[in-house]
This record gives structure tokens, C-alpha cells and sequence, in this order.
């Protein structure tokens, strides 16, 4: 019923329409990256070899950035004409180009010889940069800082090769992660993830909900490196698991040195960047007259003067509010020569842009590390988390059911009470659904791995680790009895609730030699690896509940009682060598 009001507005806004809806759908996403506009700016990046593809261009001091294609070309808009453009590439020196009112400005990169020498994690131990033969690529935790970001994934973006795609507009919901592509047209195309060597599958916690992200407990405060394996001689030592990418996150350990408390934390507002433009009250009166001269519907005698009708209920404008967000971490590290500790616990509470969203997240993280022997060195680390999502708005659809709902329907009557239109096949009151229908999740983990490394002789290393992944995830959805008019009401309350509980193990023995002979050197492993897999779900529901205040599975409708549930479990036991 959202009509735009002429045919030439209609095809002057059609394609701002289009880019607004992906807005309104897109909710975390900050308005500085969607509502870009001023100076275009485009060029070509190259080195003296040619194009180089997967550059990232970032305006300096905002969250402004674009990457370059595979002819080294790109396209970026900034809103000052003195802005600064960093190119940076992993293995060359970072560029900065002031735009002083340019719009064309080609950068000629420089190799970075350094860079060559640093190490990066990969499959079960380290490389230098220079000796890799397969593709892998890094974000550090500088890019992660300087990002608003409640997840981990929404920093991968900015990493060549890595596409990330948003499912949906809640706070702290799931993301496609695709690493070079779609590989499998039936499979799953998300990653493996390596959080201090526990391997997390990419898939949602809960197997089918696109509301739940996988490794929406991890602290992006806590990273100290993000390195993503690509081709197949990065991810092989992973096996057919791995076909889709492998990410390993490394998080902050203890260094030497006087014990030190930190804290970084930010507050924030988040608002959506535009509305689309819809039919106020007296336009929408104007078309329902119309057509009921057409005999398309019938007359309505509260539209008889369009012209004494004021505005009616923007939708949007309800539907939507400014959002405050805050997250904060405090951090205690030292050590000594021989022992070194870091503990850090953080706190995020982000509110949605749509009334009946909301994203909450405690962490607890802690590392210790101590040199037993001068042969011997063994540690251990844990991560407890828990977070609380609020999915009601996304459960209800209650974006589009408020873009899809007349301006004709207040969203409370006189008493209060909420209301609703007498037509037939009209969407309900979308503030009246956001506000009484329940719906949220709660995921609760512990994740954690001990070690013990020894140094046999020079350059040969022993080291055995045992990991461990602990997860629940409960729902719970309760929709009460209402009333909103003849024709929109609900008189059968409705409690369904639910359980997951994930369990994983891993233990691996690894033989590293690396040693170095002149200008020659060595570098071999060899490792041994068993791990499983269980989980357990169980769900229940029930209708008929006495009081709308009681909801409480035990107070519905024995009779209306319903239930399913399942187990599985997989086991992996592997040799393997680089």
C-alpha cells in the first residue's frame, strides 16, 4: 500500500528506494560507510611489476575504505576534498596521498622488505612471510581498535580475498564469511576457525538460525592477530574440513614485564542514514479514493476529506530510534623472566536501531604462561562468555510489516491500549508485536587449552596440547494473548523453549625441527591429533497459558504439550606433516 505519489516521483526515487531498504535491513552498519557522498576518487594501484589487486584504501580517521580489483583498480568517496588515502598491502610500505580536490590518483607501491621477515601463524606452528608458498593473509590488532565492531568478523572485510556478507540486521547476528568465493553449492561455505588452537565450526551455534554468530563471544579486545590460510597448501594440513578457508585468531598472552592495568572502552549512538518515502495519511486517503472509483476496493467514509487529514502514523519513525552502545575492557598483565600472566575482562551492551532488538556480551579471559625448566615451558588459557540477544523484530519481520503498514492506524488507542485497522489482510501494529511478543536467545561457553612444550635439543621441539569447548545455547519465545481489533488479535498464548549443548575435545602432539645451517635452514613438523564432537538439543512447547504473566513451560496446556529433540556426535583422528 506503500505507493510513491506520481509516476514520474515513482521512477526519479526508484533506485534511492532500493539503496535505503538495503539500509534499513543493514542495521549495525555505520551510517559513515553506507551514506557516503562528496569527492569520488579513483585510480590505479600498481608496483614495478604491474597491478596489484586486493590493496586497501582507508580515508584517514574515518571507517571509510575500499580495495583495489584485480587490475589494481579502485573507486572511493570521501566527504573532505583534504582527506588522507592510506594504501596499504601486506609486503609493501604503506602510501598516504592527501586528495587536495583530486579525483584521479594513481599510487606506485613500494616493496617492504621487513615485512618479509615477520612471522605468521599457520596450521599448527609459525612461518616467516618470505618462506610461505601458500596464500595467507593478516589483520593485526591495530585494524581491529580502530574499529567500532561488536564481532570479529566484521573486521575480516578488510582483508584481500575475504568477503563478508551480513545475514541480517540484528545486533550481533551471524555473517557469511567467504574466502575466495562460493565453494560448494550445497555444503557450507563458512570457514574454519582457530581460537588458540580450538577448532570452531563457522556455522551457527545452533545449526539453522542465521540470527546466532558462531564466534559472537570472542572479544575483538582480546585479539592480538587475525591470519587467514586461503589456496589448498595453506589449509591442507587441516584436511576436507578446511575446503572454505581456515582463520586463526591468536589472543593476547603476558609479557615481561611490570604488572600494568589498561582500559579501553568507547560510547557510541547508532541511527539509521535515511527513510524510504512512503505515502503520508492524506496521500494515502487520495489513493484509496481512487480506487474505490475504480471499484478495485471500497469507500471508506473516514477518507471523504483528504484535505482535513494531517500526516498519520510514520511507521518508521516509530519503528526506529537512536541506539546507544558501550563497550568496556580492563586489562592486568605482567610477568617476570620466567612466569608471565594477562587477565582481561570485557563488557558490551549494544542496543538496536529497532525497537524489539538488542545485542549484551561478558567476557572473562585469562592467560598463563611459565618456564618450568630451561627445557620446559607450559601454560594454560580459559575464555568464559556469555551473551544475550534480543530477536524479536527480526523473528517478527517487523522492518517490512512497518514499511507495509497504513498511515491510517495510530499505534495506540485513547486508552492506551495498542491498536490495529478493522481490514482484512493489513499488516498488524509492528510496535504492538515488537513490544509484546518475547523472543531472545542466551549463548553461555568456556573455552580453554593447557600445554606443555619441551626443548629435546637444539632446534627440536615437543609440545602437547589438550583444548577444550564447552557451549549452551537456549531460546526461548513466548507470544501472549492481544487484542488489537476485530479482525488482528491473538486469544492462544504461546511458550516454545529450547536447549543445545555443544561439546568438543582435542588433543595433539606436534615434533617441530627447525634449525639453521649456514644459509640453509630447515623448518619440519610432524603431528598426531584425535578430537570429538557432541551435542545434545532438546525443545519443548506449549499453549493455553493461565496469565500472559505466567509463562513458565509447566503453566501451559498439558494436553498442547509438543517436543523434539536429537544427538550426534563426530570423531577425528589424524597424522599429519609439513
Amino acid at each position: 500500500m506503500n505507493l510513491t505519489k506520481t509516476k514520474k516521483k515513482r521512477a526519479r526515487n526508484k533506485k534511492y528506494c532500493l539503496h535505503v531498504f538495503i539500509y534499513l535491513c543493514m542495521l549495525l552498519i555505520p551510517s559513515g560507510l553506507l551514506a557516503q557522498t562528496g569527492i569520488v576518487v579513483k585510480g590505479q594501484v600498481t608496483d614495478s611489476n604491474g597491478p596489484v589487486a586486493g590493496v586497501i584504501i582507508v580515508v584517514q580517521g574515518t571507517g571509510i575504505y575500499a580495495s583495489t580489483d584485480e587490475n589494481g583498480n579502485y573507486s572511493i568517496t570521501t566527504e573532505d576534498e583534504n582527506s588522507v588515502l592510506l594504501f596499504s598491502y601486506l609486503g609493501y610500505k604503506t602510501v598516504s596521498e592527501t586528495v587536495a580536490g583530486r579525483t584521479l590518483i594513481n599510487v606506485l607501491m613500494e616493496e617492504d622488505v621487513t615485512t618479509l621477515t615477520e612471522s605468521v601463524v599457520v596450521g599448527y606452528g609459525q612461518m616467516k612471510r618470505s618462506d610461505l608458498t601458500g596464500s595467507v593473509v593478516s589483520v593485526s590488532s591495530d585494524a581491529i581498535t580502530k574499529s567500532v565492531v561488536t564481532s570479529i568478523d566484521q573486521v575480516l572485510n578488510r582483508a584481500a580475498g575475504v568477503q563478508i556478507t551480513q545475514n541480517s540486521g540484528m545486533p550481533g547476528a551471524s555473517t557469511s564469511v567467504r574466502i575466495r568465493g562460493i565453494n560448494s553449492l550445497s555444503a557450507s561455505n563458512e570457514p574454519v576457525y582457530v581460537i588458540d588452537g580450538v577448532i570452531i565450526d563457522g556455522g551457527s551455534t545452533d545449526g539453522n538460525n542465521t540470527n546466532t554468530n558462531a564466534i559472537a563471544f570472542v572479544n575483538p579486545a582480546d585479539i592480538v592477530s587475525i591470519d587467514i590460510l586461503k589456496d589448498a597448501s595453506a589449509t591442507a594440513i587441516y584436511g576436507s574440513r578446511a575446503s572454505n578457508g581456515v582463520i586463526i585468531i591468536t589472543t593476547k598472552r603476558g609479557q615481561k614485564d611490570d604488572a600494568s592495568v589498561s582500559y579501553n572502552g568507547y560510547i557510541g549512538w547508532q541511527q539509521i542514514p535515511g527513510k524510504l518515502d512512503v505515502l503520508n495519511l492524506r496521500e494515502y486517503a487520495i489513493h484509496r479514493n481512487t480506487l474505490a472509483e475504480l471499484g478495485i476496493s471500497q469507500w471508506n467514509n473516514n477518507f471523504v476529506r483528504p484535505d482535513l487529514l494531517g500526516e498519520g502514523t510514520d511507521w518508521q519513525d516509530e519503528l526506529f530510534t537512536s541506539a546507544f552502545m558501550h563497550s568496556h575492557n580492563i586489562s592486568v598483565s605482567g610477568g617476570s623472566e620466567k612466569n608471565t600472566y594477562a587477565m582481561t575482562a570485557g563488557y558490551l551492551n549494544q542496543d538496536g536501531i529497532a525497537t524489539g532488538s538488542g545485542f549484551k556480551r561478558l567476557n572473562l579471559t585469562g592467560n598463563f604462561d611459565a618456564h618450568v625448566k630451561d627445557f620446559l615451558k607450559t601454560g594454560i588459557n580459559f575464555a568464559l562468555s556469555t551473551s544475550n540477544q534480543k530477536l524479536t523484530v527480526s523473528d517478527q519481520s517487523l522492518i517490512s510489516t512497518a514499511i507495509r503498514t497504513t498511515p491510517d492506524v495510530p499505534v495506540r488507542n485513547a486508552d492506551g491500549s495498542f491498536a490495529g485497522t478493522e481490514e482484512q489482510f493489513m499488516p498488524r501494529n509492528p510496535m504492538a508485536l515488537a513490544s509484546l511478543v518475547d523472543n531472545r536467545n542466551e549463548i553461555t561457553g568456556i573455552r580453554g587449552n593447557t600445554y606443555a612444550e619441551a626443548t629435546v635439543i637444539d632446534g627440536l621441539t615437543l609440545r602437547t596440547e589438550l583444548s577444550f569447548n564447552y557451549g549452551i545455547t537456549s531460546t526461548y519465545r513466548f507470544q501472549p494473548t492481544y487484542y488489537l481489533s476485530s479482525t488482528q488479535f491473538e486469544d492462544n498464548n504461546q511458550g516454545e523453549y529450547s536447549k543445545q549443548y555443544n561439546k568438543y575435545w582435542n588433543w595433539h602432539n606436534v615434533i617441530t625441527y627447525n634449525k639453521k645451517f649456514g644459509i640453509h635452514s630447515i623448518n619440519a613438523m610432524l603431528g598426531q591429533e584425535m578430537q570429538k564432537s557432541s551435542w545434545d538439543y532438546l525443545s519443548g512447547s506449549r499453549t493455553g497459558f493461565t496469565t500472559n504473566g505466567a509463562t513458565d513451560l509447566t503453566l501451559g496446556d498439558a494436553t498442547t504439550a509438543a517436543n523434539n529433540g536429537y544427538t550426534g556426535a563426530s570423531a577425528i583422528l589424524s597424522f599429519f606433516g609439513r
